[in-house]
């Protein structure tokens, strides 16, 4: 009996170590039988060549010896034993006395035997190997991707890999793509094949559902696993496709931290139509408890044009150590389309300086057919920046444009999106011309759109940069963005340490998330204000304070009151009157609600530096009126002191790496 469970043993710990195989990556299997076969070789060889040798063997004995002792390893991988021809030479009493050496004599064989099934299933079998992959891998996180296009599966190999194409593909990553045509499916699975992803084809059966299902989603055996749902396709499907996985989710009772959802769209119907799948209220509660990233492609592209070439660092606005620049932040932007747009309004967000009035001009052939629209979407932006009257109807290659380069004087930044690669290009170095001819004793920053650009390295010094490579977003650091946002959530925990109110990372809404970046985005300009940029981070982390000098911190909240202003303006915020709060207050008694109204996109404070006292006092006495006393204390300049004062506390924050 025994000696019957022995041999079971062997007999399933074979069948465990090829399954094993077959679930994991190529490269984990290529390694696995480079060992196997290494030791089958070497078994094979040393027991059939010494067999054949005897003890007056001569140098041809040897000889063939060892050609007998090659060809019979080499037939122990066409399931070939020869052991009957052992049993007739001197060795039959090696194997009678040591038993060992049959054992190791037969795991050779076995060894051999489990490199040819890996070979024929890396061979014959990847559809199998693909869904035992699936549905059975020990992966530690899955990424499941709709979508098959060239960024998709760039965005996924850079999933694999963490960004590191020099590496090979991480072993605790499977990467599932599902396909709404199976017309390019082959050539899509050779290109996944080098990072070992997984391609499957979705029909009404085989849907979304149904691969979540089988990638093991809320399955008790995939408990600890973390899924990732990536919906690359900006098409009316993506509002569809959330609600499929929320919903699939939350019947399976799957846990919040193991699931996010990103969702690529630039439409903002569809924004909005996501983020109210998530936020209906059920029971005073979040319907889905599911964390889903909304990510428009454009904002991600100016936002690293920012990040790479930010504002605070054009020379002509000259800086001073009270933390106040010299002179007006003077922008244009060439071309109004979406890039133009996302571009201007990225350069409002990161534009604020105290002394500085930010004006922009802006040019594009069919500006009548969307400045209204445009002004109509976001109302007070004239709070932040002065752009009435400069939005200009003119053609780039006219004598009206060249004449208007010579009325608007000290431009800092220019942006060239003007809807073909070649046209920006040109533009952008006639301006540098006509900069250069002038005699200008800097070059603004230019700025230059490319649809479909590629990774160079820019020369600083010129001045003249592009921007939109996508291969520069479609990265695991930038769209699955735990590191990059790093610090925004560090902002968000501390802020909620602060007031010791608000909501954990996961649980906001795409609104305050993105507040939160806005304002972690700017604290490298924080600290150039402060005089802080050539400190290193762990330097300036220790400080209680980011400043002990009174005034400049007091120009430093009236900068962080710019900066949230224009935030708030660049997503479509107007101000609330005080006459207004007061009514909305009468009517409701709701504090919060007299405030701020997200749904309208309407805030109280969003009123100059100078009026905010006005507005604290007046929401004070509200709160005075329901007895709410922490709220009596309120001080909305006390607000934006306190950001400045602890960005110290924040970078302590970021860097200890205990982020959600």
């Amino acid at each position: 009996m025994a000696l019957v469970a022995f041999s079971l043993i062997l007999f399933f710990t074979f069948i465990a170590a090829t399954f094993f195989l077959l679930t994991r990556s190529k490269y984990v299997i290529l390694r696995v039988c480079i060992v196997l076969f290494s030791f089958s070789v070497a078994v094979g060889f040393i027991v059939h060549a010494y067999s054949h040798m005897t003890a007056d063997a001569g140098f041809f004995d040897i000889f063939l010896a060892v050609l007998r002792g090659i060809f019979s390893a080499a037939r122990m991988f066409f399931i070939n034993d020869d052991y009957e021809i052992l049993m007739a030479t001197h060795m039959t009493q090696y194997f009678a006395m040591h038993q060992w050496l049959q054992i190791l004599f037969w795991l050779g064989h076995v060894s051999a035997l489990i490199v040819i099934q890996a070979t024929l299933f890396s061979l014959f079998g990847r559809r199998l190997a693909d869904s035992l992959r699936l549905q059975f891998g020990l992966h530690k996180e899955v990424f499941i991707v709709k979508g098959g296009d060239k960024y998709a599966v760039l965005l996924g190999e850079n999933i694999a890999t963490h960004d590191s194409h020099l590496k090979p593909a991480n072993a605790n990553r499977l990467i599932v793509f599902l396909l709404e045509d199976d017309s390019n499916i082959k050539t899509i699975r050779e290109k996944v094949s080098h990072f070992n992803g997984v391609v499957k084809v979705l029909d009404r059966k085989s849907n979304l559902p149904f691969y979540l299902g089988k990638s093991g989603l809320g399955k008790w055996r995939c408990r600890n696993k973390i899924y990732k749902i990536l919906l690359t396709q900006d098409n009316v499907s993506a509002v569809a496709d959330t609600h499929q996985a929320v919903e699939y989710a939350n019947q399976r009772k799957v846990d919040p931290s193991k699931l996010d959802i990103y969702v690529l769209t630039s439409s903002e119907w569809n924004r909005e139509k996501i983020e109210s799948i998530t936020w209906q209220k059920v029971s005073n509660q979040r319907k889905y408890p599911y964390t889903i990233h909304i990510i428009n492609e454009i904002d991600l592209m100016t936002r690293q044009m920012i990040k790479e070439h930010p504002p605070y660092e054009c020379p002509g606005l000259s800086l001073t150590n009270n933390g106040m620049a010299g002179k007006d932040f003077n922008v244009m932007i060439l071309g109004f389309g979406a890039v133009g747009q996302s571009a201007l309004l990225r350069l409002i967000m990161n534009g604020q300086f105290v002394g500085s009035r930010m004006r922009a001009t802006v040019i594009d052939r069919e500006m009548e057919h969307v400045k209204e629209h445009f002004l109509h979407c976001y109302p007070a932006l004239g709070l932040c920046c002065e752009i009435y009257g400069n939005l200009k109807c003119l053609d780039v290659r006219s004598e009206e444009f060249f004449a208007l380069l010579n009325e608007v004087q000290d431009v800092d930044y220019i942006v060239v999106a003007l809807g073909d690669d070649e046209l920006n290009k040109q533009v952008a170095l006639d301006i540098r011309l006509y900069h250069q001819r002038k005699g200008a004793g800097h070059l603004p920053f230019i700025a230059v759109y490319e649809k479909n650009g590629v990774v160079v390295d820019e020369n600083q010094d010129d001045a003249l940069f592009t921007f939109g490579c996508r291969e520069e977003i479609y990265k695991n650091s930038v769209i699955i963005r735990k590191d990059g946002d790093c610090m925004a959530m560090a902002l968000n925990d501390t802020y909620n340490e602060m007031y010791k109110s608000g909501a954990p990372w996961h649980q906001l809404e795409w609104f305050h998330q993105e507040s939160s970046r806005a304002a972690a985005d700017f604290i490298p300009a924080m600290l150039k204000l402060a005089g802080l940029e050539h400190e290193s981070a762990e330097e300036i982390a220790k400080k209680e304070r980011l400043t002990k000098d009174r005034i400049l911190a007091e120009v430093l909240a009236q900068t962080e009151h710019l900066r949230w202003m224009a935030f708030h303006a660049a997503m479509g915020y107007r101000p609330i009157s005080i006459d207004k709060m007061q009514q909305r207050f009468n009517e409701t008694k709701n504090l919060g609600f007299c405030r701020r109204d997200m749904k309208a996109k309407q805030h109280a404070t969003l009123v100059p530096w100078d009026e905010l006292d006005d507005v604290s006092a007046a929401y004070s006495e509200l709160a005075k009126q329901i007895g709410d006393t922490a709220a009596e204390k309120t001080d909305f300049k006390e607000v934006d002191r306190n950001i400045v004062v602890n960005i110290p506390k924040f970078l302590r924050a970021a860097s200890s790496g205990n982020r959600p």
